[in-house]
């Protein structure tokens, strides 16, 4: 496995869920609910399935169906079919998900946690979705629930670094310092806050200057 993982804008790419029950409607909710264009294909398909802004196919699942998708998903629990989904796939070079037997899929669905503008994803790569959902939820919890002015605040400052710091490492130093003291304190630095550690970090090029 080689699995990377990437944000993707999903608005309006076209998705395949072959399947029409519980888990077809989980994934189906996802991808709805981050604007994907979805069409779910199966023989039977559930109520819930009807309420969303979905294409649906009443009938089997072909490999014909693959054709024009930019995302496959298997959720009809139906080794066979899994199989032919996963061919049709990888000729077509079409990322596919396996979401009822794990299978062959080269897409893991990751546990996401949001907080503003932040988005965590954790995988354990199928080993265990009940520890994805335990360190999804820890690792939000470090997330102050004031993020997105602290982040709107350093989009500010990384212009300001690179007037007052003529090199890469110390820019980083001077924004990792603001930062760890916003994530700590959960509040935007006062202006004299951030003018004292530009003079620390400024202190310390010195220092280094001078030791070279």
């Amino acid at each position: 496995m080689a699995y990377f993982p990437i944000l993707i804008d999903w608005q309006g790419v076209p998705c395949l869920i072959a399947g029409g029950g519980a888990v077809a409607l989980h994934k189906a909710r996802l991808l709805c609910g981050h604007g994907a264009d979805v069409t779910v294909t199966a023989p039977e398909i559930c109520p819930q399935l009807e309420e969303l802004p979905v294409k649906l196919c009443r009938r089997p699942v072909t490999a014909e169906d693959v054709n024009g998708q930019c995302l496959v998903i298997d959720a009809t629990g139906d080794g066979e079919a899994e199989r032919m989904l996963s061919v049709a796939c990888r000729e077509r070079h079409v990322p596919f998900n396996s979401a009822c037997r794990g299978g062959d899929g080269t897409v893991v669905f990751p546990a996401v946690r949001r907080k503003g503008r932040t988005m965590l994803a954790v995988s354990t790569l199928g080993a265990s979705p009940a520890a994805c959902a335990l360190l999804g939820d820890r690792l939000a919890a470090c997330i102050p629930d004031g993020i997105d002015p602290i982040l709107e605040e350093m989009a500010a400052l990384r212009p300001l670094s690179r007037e007052w710091f003529g090199d890469q490492p110390t820019r980083k130093r001077f924004l990792h310092r603001c930062l760890d003291d916003m994530m700590e304190k959960e509040r935007l630095l006062e202006p004299e806050e951030i003018e004292r550690i530009r003079q620390e970090i400024t202190g310390m090029e010195k220092t280094e200057e001078e030791e070279k």
